[in-house]
């Protein structure tokens, strides 16, 4: 063989050598890319079923968490009933819900600005949401998707019964402003900015995961004993129009104002 062609094939082999690196580097580049994109399944509290009776408002599952929510796909039940009637039967109430009287006096009406959860790093804006023509909550969408949403119908937080405010589990894909919502513990604190100034502090007594077609209605839009709060987010696995089969749903009661 000539000295022209060894040279031609050594230059074709360093050539490939070349090429094989750089699809290497690319694979590696793209599984780290992979790796580090990934969304993880949200922590979810211990599903529980007891108490959680359907009363045939059950949760709207048409919507979907991840760019296309429709009304009640983050709210449960649409509580177009009555958000604030008594509960006919004390079953309905969270498992570890006060009976007791309150210590801690209820505050006037003020709308919430924000939220603050440390324990699962939650520093939010907080807006007003309201239900829809059809009498379910409405969900966050748009450029408010990652915000949490306060139920206008129901009390401010701080005032006299139970505030609801809701909050995505994932949007587009990603983490929402709810995403770790299910980690929550008995015990842990929440903060709520109120417009007047004030900030209203919640602690945390229940924390459980509801299929959506037993979504608790009473319980969570219920009256309640003093101030309390509820924040509701979807959970559970994925039905095969890929939305959440479940609503997780925190109940805490207010301790500081």
């Amino acid at each position: 063989m000539s000295s022209h062609g060894t040279t031609r094939q050594n230059g074709g082999r360093r050539t490939a050598v070349v090429v094989l690196a750089v699809l290497a580097l690319l694979g590696a580049a793209l599984l780290v890319f992979a790796l580090t994109h990934q969304v993880g399944a949200p922590p979810e509290p211990a599903l529980r079923t007891t108490g959680a009776s359907s009363d045939g408002a059950g949760a709207d599952d048409a919507g979907s968490d991840n760019g296309g929510a429709e009304p009640s796909d983050v709210g449960g039940a649409a509580p177009s009933a009555a958000p604030h009637a008594e509960p006919a039967d004390p079953s309905q109430q969270p498992a570890t819900a006060a009976r007791e009287t309150p210590t801690v006096p209820a505050l006037p009406a003020s709308v919430p600005t924000g939220l603050r959860i440390d324990s699962i790093s939650v520093d939010e804006q907080v807006f007003p949401i309201g239900l829809g023509e059809d009498g379910k909550l409405l969900a966050p969408r748009g450029e408010q998707a990652d915000l949490a949403a306060w139920f206008d119908g129901s009390p401010t937080p701080g005032q006299s019964g139970p505030a609801v405010i809701e909050g995505h589990v994932t949007w587009g894909g990603e983490p929402s402003v709810f995403f770790e919502l299910g980690a929550l513990q008995p015990g842990d604190r929440i903060d709520v900015d109120r417009e007047d100034g004030t900030v209203a502090t919640f602690e945390v007594y229940d924390a459980a995961r509801y299929p959506k077609d037993q979504f608790p209605t009473v319980a969570v839009y219920g009256r309640t004993v003093g101030p309390e709060l509820r924040l509701i987010t979807c959970s559970g696995d994925l039905n095969a129009d890929g939305h959440h089969r479940d609503n997780t749903v925190i109940s805490a009661r207010l301790i500081e104002n």
